[in-house]
């Protein structure tokens, strides 16, 4: 018995605890679904969050051919923070209620506070031709940070809001015209 007898007998022992664990995970869940989809949970900040920014409307339609999915989102900010990458998950299901799948979408732009935004996309994604209604949540947002780095425009001058610099009232070096 050397070396490679044990380590054959390890990978062995390794390969059973796995394939014992797959059985016993097969068997104990009610449907393949629920194993290759388990339950959405939202980040600490979108459930922080969950009742001032609402998804208000979300709607999304699969064209069979092509697999072309267009998904439109409304959401209402009506918190005090600008918020941004805001996750939406949107899951598939049949007629019957049934979960076929689910897709996730990006809003990048950022939702100024007390505001509301409207989004729509295109993609093209695999959905089942199962799939019959769609049911939307919020799974994540960022609060948008002031930008490290501000630029200013010209043309305000400091102390005289509401004016404008023209090219004559700037100061140049010489007498005025």
């Amino acid at each position: 018995m050397n070396g490679k007898f044990w380590g054959k007998v390890a990978t062995s022992t390794v390969i059973l605890g796995l394939f014992i664990f797959a059985f016993n995970t097969i068997y104990t869940t009610p449907d393949m679904t629920t194993i290759l989809l388990p339950p959405v949970q939202g980040s600490p900040l979108a459930k922080e969050l969950l009742e001032t920014v609402i998804l208000v409307r979300s709607e999304v339609a699969i064209q069979e051919k092509g697999h072309l999915a267009r998904a439109t989102f409304a959401i209402e900010n009506s918190s005090d923070h600008d918020i941004k990458n805001i996750e939406i998950i949107c899951t598939v299901m049949d007629n019957t209620g049934v979960e076929q799948g689910r897709d996730k979408w990006v809003i990048y732009d950022t939702i100024k506070a007390h505001a509301n935004g409207f989004f729509s996309y295109t993609s093209k994604k695999y959905v089942s031709n199962r799939a019959t209604a769609t049911q939307c949540q919020i799974i994540d947002i960022e609060k948008a940070q002031a930008p490290l780095i501000a630029f200013h425009r010209r043309g305000a001058t400091a102390g005289h809001a509401g004016q404008q610099e023209t090219p004559d009232a700037m100061p140049h070096g010489g007498a005025h015209h």
